[in-house]
């Protein structure tokens, strides 16, 4: 009996070792794709990305044939790609905290935006024993840190968002005019009970933006 014991505890570690499963953009073991770091290098196999791994490297590459992975920090990484998602580590510099805020979440515009907006799942404990995803949206303005983001839902946007957003793209005035106006689509305010509506309303804003030719532009 002991021996079986045996046997049965060495095959539960290896089918871990090998389990593969994708919780969070933050919390995925053994996933098919690339990473991409800050110098231009790219490796691609079977990522592990842990965040909040304080003991060990938050983010590992398994390459094909290899039974040990590449490790890195998070400051050599830049994001990693799945299935043609892009994912990004981005910094959150809001509220009070011990360490730095960094994150990947999920890229929701085109590569060559002037202005990005991410998706981020961002994790609540419910109880001891359970936890749960809330969605939530950021946006990596023109000018600013390329890692750095702002919470649509944050005092960076909101209340006041025709006065601060109309703003950030002043650099293309019918766009921003039609913002100040608080015209359909182009407004919300600071406590909405619908996202859907306030990522549509972002995402039609980034739009636009990136149609409009900046004033000066020949």
């Amino acid at each position: 009996m002991k021996s079986i014991a045996i046997l049965l505890l060495c095959f539960l570690l290896l089918s871990c070792g090998s389990l593969t499963y994708f919780e969070s953009p933050n919390h995925l073991r053994n996933v098919d794709g690339t990473l991409h770091l800050h110098n231009g290098r790219s490796v691609t196999g079977k990522l592990v990305v842990q965040t909040d791994n304080f003991l060990g490297s938050p983010v590992k590459v398994y390459s094909e044939g290899d039974k040990k992975p590449m490790q890195f920090k998070l400051a050599n990484v830049k994001g990693y790609s799945i299935n043609h998602e892009q994912y990004e580590l981005k910094e959150i510099r809001e509220g009070i905290s011990l360490g730095r805020q960094r994150f990947f979440m999920r890229r929701l515009t085109p590569p060559n935006s002037r202005l990005h907006l991410y998706e981020h799942l961002k994790k609540e404990t419910v109880n001891k024993t359970a936890t749960r995803y809330q969605v939530e949206h950021y946006l990596q303005l023109p000018g600013e840190e390329e890692a750095l983001v702002h919470a649509a839902t944050g005092s960076r946007f909101v209340p006041n968002f025709d006065k601060k957003m109309s703003q950030v793209v002043a650099d293309c005035p019918l766009l921003a005019t039609k913002i100040a106006a608080r015209e359909d689509g182009y407004f919300y305010a600071q406590v909405s009970l619908l996202k859907e509506k306030r990522l549509l309303v972002l995402l039609q804003i980034i739009d636009e933006y990136n149609q409009c030719a900046p004033v000066g532009s020949p």
